[in-house]
């Protein structure tokens, strides 16, 4: 019995063909394979809230990544929180910035690296002794000192204003020499509000809602879990 050339050819041609697809899938496996995507890893360089305001002599003013510093659990109605931002005078013209908020009772510009200089006392003062023209023997006379002034109890934080140089800027955070502090919080601030903060440029006002900062590392992780044989995740114990 003889095969039909024809038929010969067609098992090679479909051959050749699977042989193809199966090369080329194998080259798409190892592209995708080991490599990430560019935005896998990205994350954002400002968790913060800018905003700008057009100057009334030309230029502009900004605010530069306002946020509270991150805390857990928020900061609660009453508590204190501190601010980080960079005030930037896009002016030929230096201005001096007064910072305010509505939902606190006040904000105060601190500086950790200064302390507070308490009132100087009173240098104490001996009053002239008046002696009579005929002394008794024995007498003594013992001069009385002025009472000293107690020292002025140290501040927490000057009002917030500073002043910005011409075509220059301030960066107020923890890690610098001054921070804003908002004192007295009315409501609280977490992951789920905002705080209003008002700029006053120079007499130009500018209000910015400062968030929650974003953590600088992840946070930490609850105890391991393990299903049990009812396939129910029960909490692993703790090993002593």
């Amino acid at each position: 019995m003889t095969r039909s050339k024809f038929g010969t050819r067609r098992r090679a041609v479909l051959l050749a063909g699977l042989a193809v697809a199966a090369s080329a899938s194998l080259l798409l496996t190892g592209c995708g394979s080991g490599q990430v995507s560019s935005t896998a890893d990205t994350v954002p360089a400002i968790d913060g809230v800018d905003a700008d305001l057009a100057a009334a002599n030309g230029g502009s003013y900004s605010v530069r990544n306002l946020v509270a510093d991150f805390k857990l659990d928020g900061y609660p109605a009453g508590s204190d929180a501190r601010l980080a931002v960079a005030l930037y005078n896009n002016t030929a013209s230096p201005v001096t910035v007064r910072v305010s908020s509505p939902a606190a009772e006040s904000v105060r510009l601190v500086n950790p690296n200064v302390a507070a200089s308490p009132t100087a006392a009173a240098e104490p003062t001996t009053p002239a002794a008046t002696t009579s023209a005929t002394p008794s023997a024995g007498a003594s006379e013992t001069p009385t000192a002025a009472p000293t002034t107690p020292a002025a109890p140290a501040q927490v934080g000057g009002p917030a204003e500073v002043t910005i140089p011409p075509a220059g800027y301030v960066t107020l955070n923890q890690q610098g020499q001054s921070y804003l502090l908002l004192t007295g919080l009315r409501e609280e601030l977490n992951e789920g509000n905002q705080v209003p903060v008002v700029f006053d440029f120079g007499g130009q006002q500018l209000t910015v809602d400062a968030v929650l900062a974003v953590p600088l590392s992840p946070l930490p992780r609850g105890p391991a879990v393990v299903p049990d044989e009812g396939h129910e995740a029960d909490v692993a114990p703790e090993q002593g």
